[in-house]
């Protein structure tokens, strides 16, 4: 058995997330308090007590995720499960990163909560959009964008095989979900705060370049697996740049599944809220086994299924 987390992203919070696992497994407690300390608020308070409406805001929704997917695979190494790699979507790459030991749990929070902020203020709100196109190939994604004829709209997550997320400006994204319809490609526009993963998010791009300049980061302990280009890493030269450019580039999710499935992994286990990355794993690969994390629930049925 080889084993990967996979540590979930925004768009995954709800009310009252990780609240059973805070109060029944202590190493999730000391997640939480460690991410109330770090950023001097209660992060704590807004996953178990928040209204969908503030969590939603990227201002929580990062540091909240964040705290969720750490504090997720924290319950599983105290139970004895260790993994031979990691990858996390989006802003779950600085949970993979903390998690295998590259940035230390005292800067990660403060680090996040600084790149949320960064990529709210970079678009105004209502100048940008994303939206999912399901049922076509990620060419054919490429190319629906390609042929808006004003306005910015690319690719922006590779997500699976059959759905491709766009992202860019309100207006460009709305024609190209119009452009996919006639080729029956549904399109659906996601609730988020900001065109993600694009050229607009460039300006973000520069404050996060300026901010790592002042932060030392360690050779993860295993291979993490990066959105940029979906190959594994363990330079802690490599990780800023890795990090700048991905707030302003395509996750390359399928890649990153394929490659890791290429590289021998066997069993997928989602840290965090909800079960996104599970489901875009079975429908990306075959004969592997997925499991997740996000309540006792589901922790104690993945430690049944390791033979915990």
């Amino acid at each position: 058995m080889k084993i990967a987390l996979m540590f979930s992203g925004q768009g995954a919070q709800f009310p009252g997330m990780m609240k059973d696992l805070y109060q029944s497994e202590p190493a999730t407690k000391a997640v939480f308090d460690a991410a109330d300390a770090a950023l001097g608020r209660g992060i704590s308070a807004l996953c178990f007590e928040g209204a969908q409406e503030d969590l939603n805001l990227t201002h929580n929704t990062q540091p909240c995720v964040l705290a969720a997917d750490l504090a997720a695979a924290a319950a599983l190494r105290a139970h004895g499960v260790e993994a031979q790699g990691s990858a996390g979507f989006s802003l779950g790459e600085y949970a993979a990163l903390a998690w295998a030991g590259a940035i230390p749990m005292e800067d990660v929070f403060e680090l996040i909560q600084y790149r949320a902020d960064s990529m709210q203020e970079a678009v105004a709100p209502g100048v940008g959009a994303m939206a999912a196109l399901l049922g076509g190939s990620p060419e054919a994604v490429e190319a629906v964008c390609a042929a808006v004829k004003e306005g910015y709209v690319v690719a922006a997550n590779y997500n699976c095989p059959t759905q491709t997320v766009i992202s860019g400006e309100a207006a460009a994204v709305d024609a190209a979900i119009a452009l996919a319809r006639k080729q029956r490609i549904r399109g659906k526009k996601l609730a988020v705060s900001a065109p993600f993963h694009c050229a607009l998010m460039e300006p973000a791009a520069r404050k996060l370049e300026a901010r790592f300049a002042g932060k030392a980061f360690a050779a993860p302990s295993v291979p993490i697996y990066m959105n940029v280009d979906g190959r594994p890493n363990t330079d802690a030269a490599a990780i800023p740049a890795l990090l700048v450019k991905q707030a302003m580039s395509p996750v390359r999710w399928v890649q990153t599944l394929q490659n890791m499935r290429d590289d021998g992994f066997d069993t997928f286990i989602e840290c965090g809220p909800g079960h996104t990355l599970s489901g875009l794993a079975a429908k990306t690969l075959e004969g592997v086994t997925i499991l997740r994390v996000e309540d006792a629930g589901t922790l104690k049925e993945t430690l049944e299924a390791l033979g915990k």
